[in-house]
């Protein structure tokens, strides 16, 4: 509770310019780098304020205030973040303290008992007015809605590759990658999933994530663990920490809140809170309690042990992190001759990080090791479903000669984005080489970047345009 309400107060500060944000774009992000996690963690609060509001208001009518004031000023934060997942996950969770309440069940019955017709009325209404609601949230950001739901259409198509087994933990932007290049290959794509196709590094629902790199015995595995902390909830009597830990869980099916590392914290402590019970006459006896402390130091040790090990690990990463920093202003400059050796001894610790890895691969390729470069943008595709990793390794492919692997890459980075105009340009370039001179496909790619209507149009679509505009003029072509 301290934790979401601290957040909430540094969101308030962003929103009226007091805290500076973590993102250019979003004003109330707390301590995240978008909203959309930032609203889901500020969710988590409202079923706990809901639970404990009610427990308390006829009790101590002080600690139920607090708790009240808390949810408000939640509330007063949680509509900047704009978050339509939040805002559904909050209501199922808070449904699930109120239903959970006795008190409110039995007025419930009673007011169903004596005003039937009145409830089916209400019912009714309520119906609508969601039906509605769902098709204006849905239409508050179409283009975000449409590209999730096609996330999760290719995130199904690839779970087929290798449903029981499944690619393994961070094999999730290589396989979407394929499973898109593939579904665009065949032709069945509409205008609408073109344009909003993107490159995802997760894929917006938690679950099919894990089955997709899980398999499907992982995602059984993490389908009847959920269900068997929330079960525990229930039967503990732990409302609270059971409607959060409940919407946490519908905040995954549309986010990807267990990439950052503050909601599988949260997760931990709601599953121990849900399945730690409400204690017992047996939990009160003096030898049942010493056995408890007893493990509880033994588990305690533990952890710290593995702590240690973990943050002794952690501090590796971080400090190649901060050289990279270091490095980077020369990478800007193109200093590429300066940090190459420097890159090389970061690149082990660093693999698992496509920004660097795609500027290692820039900088070998500028010093003339492409074979090398090659090998480092293979590692990008392995963990990036960007496109501009099949553009550079192209790029490396056509200046060692090998074209027929250079117009591969090309038209598998069409593939994967078809509104991009930047591969249909290296594609013209490739096929205007005369070493390489194929005057029917340069055509063709040149039409689809003087053609193409950008999402976005910017300095760069001009030089592309202008540049393939002379190609064409010098190899006497004309665009009609």
């Amino acid at each position: 509770m301290v934790w979401g309400l601290s957040e909430a107060v540094w969101g308030l500060g962003q929103l009226y310019n007091y805290f500076p944000t973590k993102h250019a774009l979003f004003k109330t992000t707390g301590s995240f780098f978008n909203s959309g996690p930032y609203g889901g963690f500020i969710a988590l609060i409202f079923p706990l304020a809901l639970h404990y509001w009610l427990f308390y208001r006829y009790k101590n009518k002080l600690i139920g205030y607090l708790f009240l004031f808390a949810g408000a000023v939640c509330l007063m934060v949680f509509p900047a973040t704009l978050s339509r997942t939040a805002w559904v996950a909050a209501i199922v969770g808070c449904a699930v303290v109120l239903l959970s309440d006795k008190r409110i069940i039995v007025k419930l019955r009673l007011f169903w008992k004596r005003r039937r017709r009145q409830c089916i009325l209400g019912a009714t209404i309520l119906s609508l007015f969601l039906f509605v609601a769902a098709y204006g949230i849905y239409h508050l950001k179409k283009d975000s809605a449409d590209g999730r739901l096609f996330m999760w259409k290719i995130t199904t198509l690839a779970i087929q590759d290798s449903p029981m087994k499944g690619t393994g933990l961070g094999g999730f932007p290589a396989a979407y990658a394929k499973a898109q290049i593939e579904y665009f290959k065949s032709g069945r794509a509409n205008e609408t999933e073109k344009l909003v196709a993107g490159s995802p590094e997760y894929a917006f629902n938690e679950y099919l994530q894990i089955f997709l790199e899980q398999g499907l015995f992982g995602f059984i595995l993490f389908l009847l663990l959920s269900f068997l902390i929330i079960k525990s909830g229930i039967q503990n009597k732990q409302i609270g920490a059971t409607g959060s830990f409940v919407t946490l869980s519908v905040f995954a099916f549309a986010s990807y809140p267990f990439q950052l590392w503050q909601f599988p914290v949260v997760w931990v402590l709601l599953g121990s809170i849900c399945t730690a019970g409400s204690g017992s006459k047996k939990a009160r006896t003096y030898h049942y309690r010493s056995k408890k402390i007893v493990l509880s130091v033994l588990l305690l040790g533990v952890l710290c042990f593995v702590s240690v090990i973990c943050a002794s690990r952690q501090k590796v990463f971080f400090q190649a992190k901060k050289e990279w920093k270091k490095l980077q202003p020369l990478y800007t400059v193109k200093a590429y001759d300066s940090v190459t050796d420097d890159y090389a001894a970061l690149y082990p610790v660093l693999n698992y990080e496509p920004k660097f890895v795609f500027e290692y691969g820039i900088v070998l390729n500028a010093t003339g090791q492409r074979e090398k470069a090659d090998s480092v943008f293979i590692r990008g595709l392995e963990r990036s479903s960007d496109p501009m990793f099949y553009n550079v390794k192209g790029r490396n492919y056509h200046e060692m000669g090998e074209y027929d692997k250079a117009e591969k890459c090309y038209i598998n980075s069409t593939l994967l984005l078809p509104e991009r105009i930047y591969p249909y340009y290296l594609l013209t370039k490739l096929y205007a080489d005369s070493a390489n001179y194929q005057p029917e496909k340069m055509y063709r790619a040149a039409v689809a970047v003087l053609e193409k209507e950008p999402k976005i149009h910017s300095t760069a679509i001009r030089e592309m345009r202008t540049e393939v505009k002379k190609i064409l003029q010098e190899k006497g072509v004309a665009h009609e």
